[in-house]
Parts: structure tokens; C-alpha cells; sequence
């Protein structure tokens, strides 16, 4: 999935997905994300998935660093999903993966 921010609006967007046809079928689906901040580009990944027919608790949603609002909104809307992070941040911490690896 490719789930950009708008930087017009500042909500996410969704600009391409290919999924696997036997994706609800799978015992686990990772959802991978180096980053993820205020959590709305996570929210509708997993909606997306849900949409597809994969059940909530088989989600594990993976990220290097998250904000803690981001942890806790998605958390909040999805309690049946494994969210797992390496390093839980303040929510306004500067994007690194973004300004080195993208230039943004």
C-alpha cells in the first residue's frame, strides 16, 4: 500500500494497493511502517485490510519509532490489532527517516 499525507489537507491518502487474493486466509498480516506519528495513515492501512476481509486480531501493525498519540489513537479505534515499536517518541519529534531517506 502506498498511503501518503496530503500536504494540502494534511490527511491521508490512498494511492495504490495490491493485495494478495487469499489475504484474509493468513494467519498473521503484517502491517510494516517505519514511522508512524499521529497514526492516521495506520488507521486506514488497517482499514483498507479490514475492508479486504482480514480479521482485526490477525493484524500486527510494525513500526521503528511511533508518537505516542499516534500508539494510542490507533490502539483506541482498533483494540484487536498487535502493534508492536521499537521506540515510543513525543508526538512532535522531527521525522528523521523522512528528511534522511527522503529529503522531506
Amino acid at each position: 500500500m502506498l498511503i501518503q499525507t496530503s500536504s494540502r489537507t494534511g490527511e491521508p491518502e490512498l494511492h495504490f494497493y495490491k493485495l494478495a487474493s487469499d489475504l484474509a486466509s493468513h494467519e498473521r498480516v503484517l502491517l510494516l511502517d517505519p514511522q508512524m506519528s499521529s497514526g492516521g495513515a495506520a488507521l486506514m492501512a488497517v482499514r483498507v485490510l479490514l475492508d479486504h476481509g482480514v480479521a482485526e486480531h490477525r493484524i500486527v501493525f510494525v513500526t521503528y519509532m511511533a508518537g505516542k498519540m499516534g500508539v494510542n489513537r490507533l490502539m483506541t479505534v482498533y483494540p484487536d490489532i498487535k502493534v508492536v515499536a521499537s521506540r515510543l517518541t513525543d508526538d512532535h519529534e522531527v521525522r528523521w527517516v523522512e528528511q534522511r531517506y527522503l529529503g522531506c
